[in-house]
């Protein structure tokens, strides 16, 4: 069975399709490393929705995860923080470098 993984990272206040691209990337390496993953780009797929609304759409995605990979950018989101901080009441596995993921 696949682990599932989620993505946080800074996304509220950037530009779509750099975020949106890097967020891919991450999943493009984190799939061929075999994990099933949470793209909350993919997962919210509307830019203009309520951040509260995402916010809670994400935290529920994240409580189905086996594990999180932070951004480098994460420091600089309030959501990602608060992602963060779920992730380690859940127990969840907490990355922070993909190199260090197998």
């Amino acid at each position: 069975m696949n682990k599932t993984i989620y993505i946080a990272g800074k996304v509220t206040g950037l530009p779509a399709e750099p975020t949106a691209l890097k967020f891919k990337e991450a999943q493009d390496e984190l799939e061929a490393k075999g994990f099933d993953v949470i793209n909350p780009i993919e997962l919210i797929d509307n830019p203009k929705e309520d951040w509260d609304v995402a916010m809670s759409k994400c935290l529920e995605a994240l409580e189905f995860c086996d594990a999180i990979y932070m951004l480098p950018c994460y420091t600089d989101s309030k959501g990602a923080m608060i992602e963060h901080r779920k992730a380690t009441k859940l127990g969840l596995h907490i990355y922070y470098e993909l190199e260090t993921i197998i």
